[in-house]
């Protein structure tokens, strides 16, 4: 391996150089990846053909999942879909995943497509969820996933990287989602504008898989290009046997050099929410306490996973939704669906007054399923709370379990607080 962070010493391996790159500077690097889905290939797909491709270049590499508009929402949707589906057959896409399969970025994390050091360049800004196993994973707009799609490469910019050094364990009801709207505060959405952060320090030890995932995820809010953590024992015990690609770990060299460096005290924090209308607009959870609550939503790909709905289901043991809340489940993939049906969460959320979607990205990006209405107040586990963003109504942003307090309460709550 090159000198450098992780994310120089990804880009040069698979630009094929052997001396790490500067930031700033543009190379030519082939993805072992790509991903996109049924709103951005139908785009992507037509913009391979106008740049003069009549063939996917490496359509053993292409990811492509249907996984938004799911079940589809009108006439339109579908026949794009239908488009899409006979596009697949026809370019040898193999690695397709149908309306009901889940979420892209759970879909490739369940099945072992995310490893460390890989290359994923995917048309959704939340493909830097998969930095949570040590890959340079990025979002690409539709133009670049024609070039990619057509050609099997692309130029990219070698960003700097933050380093970010977490210390010490989540506390009692304090979650992976806390840590993740913590870090949001410390860099807002202008701290790390196409700069990679890589995580670092005995606090990673600490979180779970889906935890990390969770952390990544939020990490292209802060404007980054990707976000990473350390591959680990956790992180090759989730993938025996299932990795789709042979990996070697991706560790930063000791001469490697950083934009900044910042310690991070997990212990300090308590449950905190990012509250109207933007995702850096952070504050605790007891200071909105008592805010009334319209709906609850958990899901979208950043707190969608087994290990996410768990934790809601084990908040919400025995209780119910409050008069006048609506409770939207949507799991994110089918495999977590089949297993909330085995462990019987399936049953006691519904029993308790909830909804469970179809898994996909639900209601979270405002096209179907749980649009809110004018003055409604909506806390989500989605990673965006942007104007419009669910319809005309509120969004505050906060983990699985002061979820399911505010559910259980019908307003915003502390989840200390619910025994």
């Amino acid at each position: 391996m090159t000198d450098g962070t992780i994310a120089q010493q990804i880009l040069a391996a698979k630009a094929g150089i052997e001396e790490a790159p500067t930031p700033g500077e543009h190379l030519t690097v082939e993805p072992d990846w790509i991903l996109c889905h049924d709103i951005s290939a139908y785009p992507g797909m037509h913009r391979m053909e106008q740049l003069g491709f009549d063939r996917v270049a490496t359509p053993e590499k292409v990811i492509l999942a249907f996984d938004h508009y799911v079940p589809s929402p009108n006439e339109q949707t579908t026949g794009q879909m239908n488009v899409l589906a006979e596009w697949v057959v026809e370019q040898g896409i193999t690695h397709f995943f149908d309306a009901g399969s889940g979420i892209s970025h759970n879909i490739m994390a369940e099945q072992g497509y995310s490893t460390p050091g890989s290359l994923i360049l995917g048309a959704d800004s939340h493909t830097v969820t998969h930095g949570a196993f040590g890959a340079f994973a990025t979002g690409i707009g539709h133009t670049d996933l024609g070039e990619v799609l057509g050609t099997g490469e692309l130029w990219l910019k070698v960003p700097e990287t933050h380093r970010v050094i977490l210390e010490g364990e989540l506390p009692h009801g304090v979650d992976a989602k806390d840590l993740a709207l913590g870090l949001m505060r410390e860099f807002t959405t202008k701290g790390a504008i196409y700069d990679a952060i890589e995580f670092h320090g005995p606090g990673v030890a600490n979180l779970e898989i889906h935890q990390r995932q969770t952390i990544a995820n939020i990490t292209v809010e802060m404007g980054a290009m990707a976000g990473m953590f350390l591959a680990d024992e956790l992180t090759e015990a989730f993938l025996d046997g299932q990795a789709k690609l042979p990996y070697e770990q991706v560790t930063p060299s000791a001469t490697a050099t950083y934009s900044s460096e910042r310690v991070f005290e997990v212990e300090a924090l308590e449950p905190l929410v990012a509250k109207p209308y933007a995702v850096d607009n952070i504050d605790s959870v007891a200071s909105v306490a008592g805010t009334s609550v319209d709906q609850v939503f958990v899901g979208t790909c950043n707190n969608s996973s087994w290990g996410d709905i768990q934790e809601f289901a084990t908040m919400m043991d025995g209780d119910e939704v409050a008069e006048g809340t609506d409770l939207i489940v949507v799991p994110g993939t089918k495999e977590t669906l089949k297993r909330m049906n085995e462990t019987g969460v399936s049953n006691q959320l519904i029993d308790a007054g909830a909804m469970i979607g179809t898994p996909g990205c639900g209601p979270c990006f405002g096209a179907h399923g749980g649009i809110l209405g004018e003055g409604d107040v909506c806390v989500g586990t989605m990673n965006r709370n942007f104007p419009g963003r669910m319809g005309p109504g509120e969004i505050y942003l906060a983990s699985p379990t002061t979820a399911a307090a505010s559910a259980i309460h019908g307003s915003i709550t502390d989840p200390r607080e619910v025994v």
